[in-house]
């Protein structure tokens, strides 16, 4: 009867004490849980699990605070212009050297969680290594001031949605030994007659849709459509409509093959570019970018692109290859 008595007093207190027991479990993983949500909290632009790698010229839509720094250089290939020799009456063609460095600097400031402040400033120099390069694309430098606003517009767990509006102020000087689209090496009096430095400044503002859609955790597309209005740099410097549009697909690689890389994939056009003050419109690029994120807070990245312009002195077209380096810390 003991032995009765003292098996039931078992089955209950087990009775008693296993449903307070599952609770804790329960607890103690939802507390796990809550914790490993945190850890994976990433200020990086994203979307659920994928984080978004764009391109140059089609900026994110996503209203955050972040600090971007960049270099790049540039070469122009697989070109050749035809140069006339005057006294002569004799017309050449050679593969110019020329050469670009840029760099910018960007600030965005998340004032609210729909609103951010942002601004932007940009250097540019264009040289040629040999005097018919020089002659030829001169020497040209570019410096660029930009201030704005970002607002989201809508967003859910897969797409965010936004608009801006920016003031743009360019400054660019333009050396050009042949001034215009005058393509002849002629005696050293006549050049010195000739301007060859010109002087423009543009005053822009500017417009942007900018959208990000998530398709899975692996693929996702950013694209961004711009238009403005101002002083245009080109020989006439009217003011006049500018547009802008680009699209990349974004590539995580982290939730495809487990490695903390982002691909981005794309292209742009543009309806100038002020590395010629008298290039036709549009301007097209196709850009690869590859970046780094081993934290949630900061990016490394490499971009190569291939740019085409065709000036207007020139019945060809010019082709660049540019490679940049840039960093990026969300906070």
């Amino acid at each position: 009867m003991k032995e009765i008595n003292k098996l039931l007093l078992l089955l209950l207190f087990l009775n008693g004490v296993t449903p307070f027991f599952l609770r804790c479990l329960a607890q103690e993983s939802d507390s796990t849980e809550v914790l490993k949500q945190s850890s994976d909290t990433t200020y990086l632009p994203s979307r659920g699990n994928h984080v978004f790698t764009s391109i140059s010229n089609v900026d994110d839509p996503f209203v955050s605070t972040k600090f971007h720094l960049g270099f790049g250089i540039a070469e122009m290939v697989e070109t050749e212009i035809p140069i006339t020799i005057g006294e002569f009456n004799r017309t050449i063609k050679f593969e110019p050297d020329i050469f670009y460095s840029t760099g910018g600097v960007e600030f965005q400031y998340a004032i609210r969680n729909w609103a951010a402040v942002n601004i932007k400033a940009f250097g540019l120099a264009r040289l040629g290594n040999n005097f018919l390069s020089f002659a030829s694309e001169g020497v040209s430098a570019a410096s660029s001031f930009n201030i704005g606003w970002l607002f989201r517009i809508a967003e859910n767990e897969d797409l965010m949605f936004s608009a801006s509006i920016s003031l743009n102020t360019t400054d660019l000087t333009f050396i050009d030994i042949f001034g215009g689209a005058d393509t002849t090496i002629t005696q050293i009096d006549t050049i010195i007659n000739k301007q060859i430095v010109t002087d423009y400044q543009s005053l822009t503002t500017q417009t942007d849709l900018r959208f990000a859609v998530r398709f899975s955790d692996v693929f996702g597309l950013v694209t961004k459509l711009s238009g403005g209005f101002g002083e245009f740099y080109a020989a006439e410097n009217q003011s006049q409509f500018q547009y802008n549009f680009g699209l990349a697909l974004s590539i995580d690689l982290r939730n495809w093959i487990h490695i903390p890389f982002g691909v981005g994939l794309g292209g742009t056009l543009i309806s100038n570019d002020w590395r010629f003050n008298d290039a036709k419109p549009p301007v097209f690029s196709g850009n690869i970018n590859i970046a780094f994120y081993n934290r949630n807070d900061f990016t490394l990245g490499i971009e190569n692109f291939l740019q085409f312009i065709e000036p207007q002195e020139y019945e060809q077209t010019f082709k660049f290859i540019y490679s940049r380096i840039y960093i990026s810390y969300y906070f």
